[in-house]
């Protein structure tokens, strides 16, 4: 008698509560066949899913109303496993599709078609779909993966900064194609829904209002609300620190230095970034940056202030992002801040003594956050 009682009690929906379940919207016209087929690894288990859901009949030929229904995550096809996140810092968290509650994100945990990821202040997060591409979540950043009404999307950048390797990427104002399979390119979303795109390898298609420009590598372009995309534009390289006292750019004379727990990019012969609204020295090509490299003028997009920033200061860094921890993985950080390319940060005033790890990541002049650095041992107070 014990043994039907649970019997029955398992083919009841939501009881075996311990599998992890992915929800799929049934469309018009949709079986328990045609859903099966499309979903799951065998469609011969679609009789798996009448435990788990309330249907009108158990005829898998029939078309169902239009539901939610709960698949278990370990019949769907990987393809529609939208991802999983492979690393975060601080607070990031994430809301399941229909829901409400945002909930804290855990290590090497799904995200599934729909669910929305966002983080905090200081917060950074990355994301491996399982169809290979990569995404890379700045801080204040909001994104819905592989949104179900945005045809071949993988991601919807509703606020905030990403890096991304051969995700497709939609914004309030443009939609970014990878063009390459090795494409990798970072897109931003300005508080007026302005769109920038910044091509690190290979190339990305930019659309908006029925144009597409295509952006090679090493070029960065920008989408206004509303307008069709810039021609575009060549910047300065942001080069990435790979090792400590790496020259950051040819000639530029910047490397990063850490002596005796005093961290900065040993700027040599470098003016001070001037006020913005400073008058631009007189002789100055408009058109020529640091080493002779080609900038950007206001005629194609790029705001008048930047342009400004690249003749005065004369090098593609505009600002480095710090990271001190006592963990070589970065789960907690004791420091985690922005800096001026000028400033000499002396740790020894601000944390305890000690060993720790320190990291960096460059800024570029239109804001966009490089790699960081592999992190390295650094002494403090000793």
């Amino acid at each position: 008698m014990k043994a039907l009682l649970l019997a029955a009690l398992l083919c009841l929906p939501g009881a075996a509560s311990a599998e992890e379940l992915q929800t799929i919207t049934v469309r018009p016209g949709d079986t328990l066949w045609s859903i099966s087929n499309t979903y799951l690894k065998d469609p011969k288990r679609w009789n798996e899913i009448l435990r788990y859901n309330r249907l009108p009949s158990s005829d898998p030929s029939i078309a169902l109303p239009g539901m939610q229904l709960k698949v278990p995550v370990s019949l769907i096809k990987e393809q529609y496993r939208a991802a999983k996140l492979v690393y975060y810092l601080n607070e990031v968290m994430f809301r399941r599709i229909g829901g409400s509650d945002w909930n804290a994100v855990a290590m090497k945990m799904d995200l599934f078609k729909s669910d929305t990821v966002r983080t905090r202040v200081d917060a950074r997060a990355d994301i491996k779909f399982y169809t290979g591409e990569i995404l890379n979540l700045y801080p204040n950043t909001l994104v819905v993966l592989r949104p179900p009404d945005k045809k071949n999307i993988d991601v919807n950048l509703m606020a905030g900064e990403i890096r991304a390797v051969r995700s497709r990427v939609i914004t309030a104002s443009a939609r970014i194609i990878p063009k390459t399979k090795d494409t990798e390119f970072g897109a931003k979303l300005k508080d007026d829904l302005t769109t920038l795109v910044q091509v690190y390898k290979g190339k990305a298609d930019v659309e908006a209002q029925g144009k597409t420009v295509e952006v090679p590598a090493g070029f960065a372009a920008e989408v206004k609300m509303d307008m069709p995309p810039s021609q575009p534009v060549k910047l300065p390289p942001l080069p990435e620190l790979e090792q400590a006292q790496t020259a950051l750019a040819a000639g530029a004379g910047t490397s990063l230095k850490t002596e005796g727990g005093v961290v900065s990019l040993n700027m040599r012969n470098l003016p001070k970034t001037p006020a913005a609204g400073a008058a631009v020295p007189n002789g100055k090509d408009l058109l020529k940056g640091a080493n002779g490299a080609k900038i950007p003028d206001a005629s194609k997009g790029i705001d008048a202030n930047e342009i400004l920033k690249m003749i005065s200061v004369a090098n593609p860094v505009q600002s480095y992002h710090l990271q001190v921890s006592k963990d070589q993985n970065f789960g907690s950080t004791a420091l985690d801040k922005n800096y001026d390319v000028f400033d000499k940060i002396d740790l020894n005033g601000i944390l305890p003594p000690g060993d720790y790890y320190m990291r960096v990541a460059l800024v570029d002049l239109l804001g966009f956050e490089g790699k960081f650095s592999a992190p390295r041992r650094i002494t403090v107070g000793k």
